[in-house]
């Protein structure tokens, strides 16, 4: 793999992080960058030239960009740099006689193309053809698992959740931030976002996604969907 994927992966972390990330982790690394640089940091991708530019973060290393990831607890952007690792150790890099071929990765040439990179839009799908989509990239036997087990009530949850879907979310433990993603990768359908967002709850939670849990957050004091809860309760759906 060549320094197009490393660029191509930091760009989806940036995208996993809101402004108040940003200044956690602007902080966390204030004994490495100088207050003058660390001035000029606004953005995920500026922050991530500077710690190149000193070393700690580079294809071979993404160590120190985990841990204050997982300072953070963003779990779904250290999955995209688990995932990065994982196919460069499936595809290695080429490479012509002692010498590896490599792109030019120094923080000026980095920081060019982060800036000219513009977000891939989003193609309005139906509902079906999203989910699918979604399933065909799961994680892992245990997700893939839990997709199955709860795609039921996955659909009845899109179908029947209106203005307080955003408080279920937050009652199953979803962060605010990773809605926002959700909500801003399809902006045009509420369906596509609450299933989406179940998706992406299940992959954070793993084996402790379950439809207990569904049913628990419909009884919250925040959401209060006791309608929708026996329903799943008792399977009419």
């Amino acid at each position: 793999m060549g320094d197009m994927e490393f660029n191509s992966m930091l760009i989806d972390v940036a995208k996993h992080l809101n402004a108040d990330d940003i200044h956690r982790m602007k902080f966390m690394c204030k004994d490495i960058v100088k207050k003058r640089d660390m001035e000029k940091v606004e953005t995920a991708l500026d922050l991530f030239t500077e710690l190149q530019s000193r070393e700690k973060l580079t294809a071979n290393n993404t160590s120190f960009l985990k841990q204050l990831l997982d300072k953070c607890e963003k779990f779904n952007a250290i999955r995209v740099i688990d995932q990065f690792e994982n196919n460069r150790l499936n595809h290695p890099v080429a490479s012509v006689g002692n010498g590896e071929v490599r792109m030019d990765t120094s923080p000026g040439v980095l920081h060019q193309a982060l800036q000219q990179a513009q977000p891939v839009p989003v193609v309005p799908q139906p509902a079906h053809q999203s989910h699918n989509s979604v399933a065909s990239r799961r994680e892992d036997p245990i997700v893939q698992q839990q997709l199955n087990a709860l795609r039921p009530e996955f659909n009845f949850l899109m179908k029947n959740l209106s203005r307080e879907w955003r408080f279920y979310l937050r009652a199953l433990g979803m962060s605010d931030s990773d809605v926002d993603i959700v909500e801003s990768d399809y902006p045009r359908s509420l369906r596509d976002q609450i299933y989406q967002s179940l998706v992406m709850w299940a992959k954070e939670y793993k084996e402790k996604a379950t439809k207990t849990e569904l049913i628990r957050a419909l009884k919250d004091g925040s959401v209060e969907r006791f309608d929708l809860a026996s329903k799943l309760e008792k399977g009419n759906y």
